[in-house]
């Protein structure tokens, strides 16, 4: 799919160039959403997606939980369909398949070496001039995928200040089951299922506390963990 559209790649990269963001959304947006739909059949996945009227008309930073590096990215791909511009932070190892960076450059992505303090800092501060520009972006603060599916790990703090530094709301999106349908499919044979996600009224910064700021991880942390149990019940055992 993206091979097939390398001059389409060239040319936005072109208008990128010359700073014509808004002919570059207007290619680019119908492609991102011919790949998410071609993602799901590829998949056999359908979404199920609970409170998208939680998601308001402004820049917001979405912050999700943490199960499959591939399903997550084209679920969370799908979620934002109708809230563009919208990027992701992504781990560098990503930016470095063919194909992928240059794509994921295109919609604003931002890709972080978490084993290097110094880069993490940088990427941050790419993440929040992007937010400046009005740019929403798209942070799995557990910083990896989960090892002991479903349990989630603790989330850093990393999402949380540039949305103060933006002074930007807070999305928490739940994505209950993508670990299942990744866990499923061993052989690389999709055998298709609903994924579930949850949108949970977002999380208003301006007017927080310096106290609040600092406790808000461990909330919002502890908000959709919640979420995580209620779904799964007693398999669900931290």
């Amino acid at each position: 799919f993206l091979s097939s559209r390398l001059p389409a790649l060239k040319k936005l990269e072109k208008l990128k160039e010359a700073g014509k963001q808004e002919e570059k959304y207007q290619l680019l947006n119908p492609m991102v959403d011919e790949l998410c739909d071609e993602g799901l059949r590829w998949t056999k996945l359908s979404l199920e997606i609970e409170g998208r009227e939680n998601i308001p008309d402004e820049t917001v930073v979405f912050v999700a939980n943490h199960q499959s590096g591939i399903l997550d990215a084209l679920v969370m791909l799908n979620l934002v369909k109708g809230h563009r511009p919208c990027g992701f932070i992504m781990k560098e190892s990503l930016g470095k398949i063919p194909l992928v960076r240059g794509w994921t450059k295109m919609i604003d992505c931002v890709f972080v070496d978490r084993s290097n303090p110094r880069d993490a800092v940088r990427s941050l501060n790419e993440a929040s001039d992007q937010l400046a520009k009005g740019i929403s972006m798209v942070i799995f603060p557990e910083g990896t995928r989960t090892r002991q599916y479903p349990v989630m790990g603790e989330f850093k703090n990393g999402a949380f200040k540039i949305a103060q530094k933006n002074r930007t709301p807070i999305v928490p999106v739940v994505i209950y089951d993508t670990g299942i349908h990744m866990e499923s499919s061993p052989d690389g044979k999709w055998r298709g299922g609903t994924v579930h996600m949850k949108v949970l009224p977002p999380v208003h910064t301006a007017t927080m506390d310096r106290k609040e700021y600092k406790n808000l991880a461990s909330v919002l942390h502890d908000q959709i963990e919640a979420e995580m149990m209620a779904f799964y019940g007693d398999q669900y055992k931290k």
